[in-house]
């Protein structure tokens, strides 16, 4: 049981840094996520709390409509994850 808690955060803690990584890549342009949500000027302590937010919610299919996909390269990652979870 701990093993699998301990792999399970640790996959939440890589797909919330892919999907930074994401919106760094599209260079946080208006259709990323961290733009919309507005938190491109915050602390990375809160742009990875925002990450680790998506993903725990996306993984457990809470999906409090926060903040989602938007674009292509946002897809991709959130379907990955849907299947993962």
């Amino acid at each position: 049981m701990l093993k699998s808690v301990l792999v399970s955060l640790l996959l939440v803690h890589l797909i919330s840094c892919f999907w930074f990584m994401q919106a760094r890549f599209d260079d946080f342009n208006s259709t990323t996520w961290v733009n919309r949500l507005g938190v491109i000027d915050s602390s990375y302590q809160w742009q990875y709390c925002s990450s680790i937010y998506w993903a725990l919610q996306t993984l457990v299919t809470v999906g409090y409509g926060d903040f989602g996909a938007k674009n292509n390269s946002e897809r991709m990652i959130c379907i990955a994850w849907m299947v993962f979870g």
